[in-house]
C-alpha cells in the first residue's frame, strides 16, 4: 500500500502531515515534494 508523504530533499526530512510540511517550507524556504511511500 502506498501513502502520500511530503519530503524536503535538502534536509532529508519526510512529513506525514501536510500542515507541518508547509510550515517547514515557510520557515526554511526549501521546496517540498509530494512522494508516495510504500507502507508494509
Amino acid at each position: 500500500m502506498a501513502e502520500g508523504r511530503w519530503k524536503c530533499f535538502r534536509c532529508n526530512l519526510t512529513f506525514k502531515d501536510e500542515n507541518i510540511a508547509m510550515m517547514h517550507k515557510k520557515i526554511s524556504k526549501h521546496s517540498i515534494t509530494k512522494v508516495k511511500q510504500i507502507v508494509a
